[in-house]
Order: C-alpha cells, then sequence, then structure tokens
C-alpha cells in the first residue's frame, strides 16, 4: 500500500524527534499521539476505525491516520504503536513496529494465500491468524481488521482489546456487528460462479493449513473470555 505524502512527513518529524532523543543519551519511549492527532483521528467519518486503546502490553499509540490520509491513499486507515527502536524509519519501508491496526472496507478475497493459519471467534465475529500468530485478520460489518504485531502475544491482546475509535456502540449499531458478505469466499465466488451470502461467524472450510474453524490454536489461546 502506498504511503500517503502526509504519513511520511509525520514519520519523518517523529524520527527526527527520536533521532534528538537519542543523540542526548536519553532512554525514553517514543512518544505517545498528541490529543490534537487523537481528536482527529476520532472524527474520522467514512466507517467505524477500530484500535486497542492508548497502549498494547505497555506500547503507545504513537500516530494515527485522518481524514486527509484516508482521501490521499484510499488504502485504509491505521493506528500505530510504538516505534522501530533504530530499526528503520517511523512506520515506512524496512520497519517493524511493535503493533499496526489498519481498517478497511471488505475487498473480497481467499485466505489461501495467507498460508498456514486457524479460524477463532472474537467479539462474536470471525477472524484468522496467520504468520505465525503475528497476523489477524478480523470480519466485521462490511470492514476488515488487520492486526500486524511484533509477536502473537501481542497480537492477541490487541485483538481482544479491540474496540471502535470514532463512535460508541449502541443496541442497535454494536461494537462487532455480523460480516455483510462471505468470509473467505471460494474461486467460485471470486469468479461470480458460486452462491455468494452474507455469513455469520462462520469460519472456513477447506482452507490450506487451517485448523479447526473457529478453535483458536492452544498456543494461541486467550485466557480471558475472547467475547465481549
Amino acid at each position: 500500500m502506498r504511503i500517503a505524502r502526509t504519513r511520511r512527513a509525520r514519520a519523518a518529524a517523529v524520527s527526527v524527534g527520536l533521532a534528538a532523543a537519542l543523540a542526548g543519551c536519553t532512554t525514553h519511549g517514543p512518544p505517545p499521539i498528541s490529543a490534537q492527532d487523537l481528536a482527529k483521528a476520532g472524527e474520522f467519518p467514512e466507517f467505524t476505525v477500530y484500535w486497542s486503546g492508548t497502549s498494547v502490553d505497555g506500547v503507545p499509540v504513537t500516530a494515527a491516520d485522518n481524514l486527509g490520509d484516508f482521501n490521499e491513499n484510499g488504502g485504509g486507515f491505521t493506528v500505530y504503536y510504538g516505534d522501530c527502536e533504530g530499526r528503520g524509519t517511523f512506520h515506512t519501508a524496512g520497519c517493524t513496529l511493535p503493533l499496526r491496526i489498519t481498517t478497511s472496507i471488505y475487498s473480497p478475497h481467499s485466505d489461501a494465500s495467507y498460508g498456514p493459519q486457524h479460524w477463532l471467534t472474537l467479539h462474536g465475529v470471525p477472524a484468522v491468524v496467520y504468520h505465525g500468530g503475528d497476523y489477524i485478520e478480523v470480519y466485521t460489518d462490511r470492514q476488515t481488521i488487520d492486526i500486524a504485531a511484533d509477536s502473537p502475544r501481542r497480537a492477541l491482546d490487541a485483538a481482544l482489546a479491540l474496540e471502535p475509535l470514532n463512535r460508541k456502540p449502541t443496541a442497535g449499531d454494536p461494537a462487532f456487528p455480523q460480516p455483510y458478505y462471505t468470509v473467505d469466499p471460494s474461486e467460485a465466488e471470486l469468479n461470480g460462479t458460486g452462491a455468494t451470502g452474507a455469513t455469520g461467524a462462520s469460519g472456513a472450510s477447506g482452507v490450506t493449513g487451517a485448523t479447526t474453524d473457529l478453535l483458536p490454536a492452544p498456543a494461541l489461546e486467550a485466557t480471558p473470555d475472547a467475547n465481549s
């Protein structure tokens, strides 16, 4: 996904700040997002944006997209946690952040390309865990929530803590509506030759490397209740 110029400008500013801190021989972590930037992110009007609160496992939110970023790149809305700790430029190519959470409008796709994976239910909706547990994709409403973390534990903790950033859930509009699309459609469905329709937490069948639908692998089994 192309990085927006506004994102690069913000990235450069944060990188300069981090470099200055290092030059002063400090051991401070990355600065948390400003109240102004967080408020701008919370005003995003296009669709529900998800995050996992102000920090995950002690790593704070350091940046978030806004409407201008979305209008420029159109690929989704991302909330960023932590920094690269000297491993590269802030949330750009070659950098591994502790955590990124991206909310996007669902685009029909097969999850087979994700490789070995397993399915589980999070917040009452289906989700797929892959890339060794570092990545989780959650399916809700007309959207997907993509979690990319530096460890399976952080990815799962972020998934369990997910909540809307830019709206308050109500009885008529819950935090995690069931998906209005077929989760992990077959090739026939993608090609328009098979039956399609909305699914609930149905999981996937026949996906390469998948374990039992909707049951997490033992190593990723959450101790708290995964449904909220």
